[in-house]
């Protein structure tokens, strides 16, 4: 494989750090945060896709903080 990035999940990690450190950002569980939230996500949309628009998506899934 050529480029400077191997796989999809490396240049997520990097797109996401490149958006803090552009900022003046360093925190790097502000960076973990976001890319959890973004592969939260991007399942809730192929769960869509896969399923139809018209499903509800479970409510735990969009927010884990959910009080039940």
């Amino acid at each position: 494989m050529s480029g400077v990035f191997t796989s999809t999940t490396e240049r997520t990690a990097w797109n996401i750090a490149a958006r803090h450190l552009a900022r003046g950002q360093k925190d790097p569980v502000m960076m973990i945060v976001d890319g959890i939230e973004e592969e939260r996500k991007r399942c809730i949309d192929l769960l869509r896709a896969a399923i139809g628009r018209d499903f509800e998506v479970p409510t735990f899934m969009v927010d884990p903080d959910h009080q039940w």
